[in-house]
């Protein structure tokens, strides 16, 4: 069963169909919550929160779930795959993000108002999205962002040193953890082996 399921985590038409799920469950969550809320832009901040939130939970699961030493093996063998082969297409079955959303709006709306359930969650599926496009870019692009050329030598530093550096998006939960690692030049070294950038004619 564990094999069958890191074949589908690991294919390249699962990972594409991934990303779209999961940009698509956030929008379709945020017009639901727009839809039976009594405070539109109430379930929009909520919304922003949960895209925001999303940022704890990337470090979170990065550290704890996929390098943790107590951790579930499914997880952690997944992981180290694309630490072996940066290039690899691993990402959960594309139909994870529409179902785990779907059960934690169905558990908050006991909480909360159904528009606010929808808000939050929606929030969290498309900060999760978020992650993967950028985690996705990071390997394959030169960014001209001063930022995201920072984020992605973070992210490769990453690489070479698994147990810090675990954000993607942000580094914030890093320097809040005690994980963050100040990177200098001979730690850039071989930093090319991790991009897959297209040279221009």
């Amino acid at each position: 069963m564990k094999n069958f399921i890191l074949k589908i985590t690991q294919s390249k038409w699962n990972y594409y169909l991934s990303l779209a799920t999961d940009c698509l469950t956030g929008i379709v969550f945020l017009i639901l919550a727009i839809y039976y809320s009594d405070d539109v832009w109430g379930s929009v901040a909520l919304f922003v929160v949960g895209v925001i939130f999303f940022t704890f939970l990337e470090y979170a699961v990065h550290a704890w779930l996929f390098h943790g030493k107590k951790s579930i093996e499914v997880f952690v063998e997944g992981h180290a795959h694309h630490h072996q082969n940066p290039f690899s297409y691993d990402a959960m079955p594309f139909f994870m993000s529409a179902v785990i959303a779907s059960i934690f709006a169905w558990l908050f709306h006991f909480f909360m108002p159904l528009g606010d359930a929808f808000a939050i969650v929606g929030g969290l599926a498309l900060g999760y999205f978020n992650y993967g496009i950028m985690h996705h870019i990071m390997h394959r692009r030169e960014f001209a962002s001063k930022y995201w050329r920072y984020m992605q030598e973070f992210h490769f530093v990453h690489h070479k040193k698994p147990k810090m550096n675990h954000g993607v998006t942000t580094d914030l939960w890093d320097r809040v953890f005690g994980t963050y690692y100040q990177w200098n030049k001979d730690d850039l070294k071989g930093i090319e082996k991790l991009k897959r950038i297209k040279k221009k004619n």
